[in-house]
């Protein structure tokens, strides 16, 4: 009997020391005690002027719906669509 109280102490111990040192790092971690080192990473130069030129000599190709196969498709359904049936108000509600 006396060596399951021991054992059981000594668990005991174990996982308070688990907790406290949990607790320890979570505070040093949010209480900022540890500096962060600031990082060398500055975000990218802006490119839209790199883009805007290039935006403004692009030609598109509009040949796609001059073709057959484009003439061809129809519309099928209502249009425009309407909202259908919907569930209940409150999905939690008692029946």
């Amino acid at each position: 009997m006396a060596q399951s109280s021991i054992k059981s102490d000594s668990e005991n111990l174990f996982v308070g020391l688990i907790i406290f040192a949990g607790l320890a790092a979570a505070y040093l971690f949010y209480s900022n005690l540890v500096p962060v080192e600031p990082s060398d990473f500055s975000p990218p130069a802006p490119a839209r002027s790199e883009i805007a030129s290039e935006i403004e000599t692009m030609s598109l190709d509009f040949s796609v719906f001059d073709h057959i196969l484009f003439k061809q498709l129809k519309v099928f359904g209502i249009i425009p669509v309407g909202s259908g049936q919907t569930g209940r108000e409150n999905p939690f509600a008692p029946f």
